[in-house]
């Protein structure tokens, strides 16, 4: 088995997340972790064991023995150092979204493209047994098609000020719906073919945000499929300090509800209260992502998530703050 070397740029909470799941990989080594704070990059080393730490990330990749470097780092830095990275002979798990524009998402692409490097971007929803099962479930039938697939949720505004900055880190339609936008293509075996949405801007001016152009923070979209499945999202980001609103997530079908619970069991009702409940799948879903893009490199096969679907649930999500701008069906 060939051993890789492993970069994870980004000490942050992701970089963490990162570093911890390519523990889990038989034959990776940690060799270099970056951040442009030394305290937290000290940290992040001293915690995981890495044998390098760097302040620069174009230094941490050109450490000796790294063949896999892990993007972690806030949204709007994506395509510099993915492309750095891939230039350099390295492959690449780049943290979702792609890219705040369909630009550098294509610069990304082509990146990959001309220089033959691995570019997986981390969906790492799609690595649960859970949805794995609902996916199959669907296909299956069990509800019955078409499905409506919901999701309700609302949070109090982020303490990474970067995150709901348009300029930085697009907001929850960018950074969080993009899972569903593509876990929805997933589990319908369907491309989305149209979007409507209404939203609004809770935190824009909160003295809590200062300096922050605050994206749509506060949306209801809705994405309709080929297959006529439809994917609904209702949440907010821009909630006071200390609130929140948590709800349900639910696929609808005209023979049943199945219910996700966690990340890990599914309740499914059908007709009369027939009920059956699928639980204790496992819930390692970045050390599953590590170790399926680690085959991924190793077998010279492209990776579970690649740049075209980061590519495309970017297009969606652009295609929601369109339609929340101009009150018109979007087509992505």
């Amino acid at each position: 088995m060939k051993e890789l070397g492993i970069c994870v740029i980004g000490a942050g909470d992701m970089g963490n997340a990162h570093l911890t799941a390519w523990k889990t990989v038989e034959g990776a080594r940690l060799v270099a972790v970056c951040d442009e704070d030394e305290a937290r990059a000290k940290k992040a080393q001293e915690t995981h064991d890495v044998e390098q730490r760097f302040t620069e990330f174009h230094h941490a990749i050109a450490a000796e023995g790294v063949d896999v470097v892990s993007v972690c780092l806030p949204t709007w830095h994506h395509r510099a150092a993915s492309t750095v990275a891939m230039h350099a002979g390295k492959h690449v798990l780049c943290e979702k979204p792609i890219a705040l524009s369909v630009a550098d998402a294509e610069a990304m692409l082509s990146c990959r493209n001309e220089t033959g490097r691995k570019l997986g971007i981390a969906f790492c929803k799609r690595h649960l047994p859970q949805l794995a099962k609902l996916r199959e479930l669907i296909q299956d039938g069990a509800i019955g098609r078409p499905v409506l697939y919901r999701m309700m949720t609302g949070i109090e505004m982020r303490y990474k000020l970067w995150i709901m900055d348009a300029r930085m880190g697009g907001g929850p339609i960018v950074d969080l719906c993009c899972h569903y936008f593509d876990q929805w293509r997933w589990i319908f075996g369907a491309e989305p073919d149209r979007v409507m949405a209404m939203g609004m801007t809770f935190a824009q001016g909160a003295a809590e945000l200062p300096g922050v152009e605050v994206q749509t923070d506060t949306a209801t979209l809705m994405v309709e499929h080929s297959t006529g499945d439809v994917g609904v999202i209702s949440l907010s980001w821009g909630l006071p300090r200390g609130t929140s609103a948590p709800g349900p997530e639910q696929v609808l079908g005209p023979k049943g509800v199945i219910t996700l619970e966690g990340f890990g069991g599914l309740k499914m009702v059908r007709k009369d209260g027939e009920e059956e409940v699928f639980e204790g799948f496992a819930t390692d879903l970045y050390g599953a992502q590590a170790r399926a893009f680690a085959a991924a490199v190793r077998e010279n096969r492209a990776p579970a998530t690649g740049a075209e679907d980061g590519l495309i649930a970017l297009n969606v999500s652009l295609a929601v703050l369109e339609s929340v701008a101009t009150g018109q069906v979007v087509v992505p």
